[in-house]
């Protein structure tokens, strides 16, 4: 598949079923490790994971979007950061638990279809068709005033 204007480098993160971001908002992947809880917290923020010498919040995307949390063991788990999208200086990074390790993809932005069913989660912008699978593309804006109200919740 040669490379257009219209192709973006994307990851596909088995996070919440399907997620497709593109790579330039990966930061890094890690192994699963445990984050220091925050007391009171909503159970979908695991807590504060230390990386790179930066205490960050690790979510669980399946919970903010109000759904059970995954069941499985940390060695099935990974860990994505996430630069994340607004200019708050105390919240440059978010981290994700993924049940498995990422896809890169070029996308064609032209080939994506809109999936008929799309959800009217607020954490969810779009739900698509891409390559023969369902994905969704995540509201990252969304998810980062999520994080910020629980901190500030918990530490107010």
């Amino acid at each position: 598949m040669a490379t257009t204007p219209n192709m973006i480098h994307s990851l596909l993160l088995p996070v919440h079923g399907k997620m497709l971001l593109p790579h330039a908002t990966v930061a890094e992947v890690v192994p699963y490790s445990a984050a220091e809880p925050v007391p009171h917290a909503p159970a979908w923020l695991a807590g504060m994971l230390s990386w790179r010498g930066a205490r960050i919040p690790l979510v669980f995307f399946e919970g903010a979007c109000g759904d059970s949390l995954p069941v499985a063991t940390p060695a099935e788990q990974k860990i994505v950061v996430l630069k994340t999208l607004g200019d708050d200086p105390d919240l440059p990074f978010i981290a994700l638990v993924m049940q498995g390790l990422p896809r890169a993809l070029k996308v064609d932005s032209d080939a994506m279809s809109p999936e008929a069913d799309e959800s009217s989660a607020p954490l969810i912008l779009k739900h698509i068709h891409i390559n023969g699978q369902t994905a969704y593309i995540p509201n990252l804006d969304a998810l980062e005033d999520a994080i910020k109200t629980a901190l500030h919740t918990v530490n107010n």
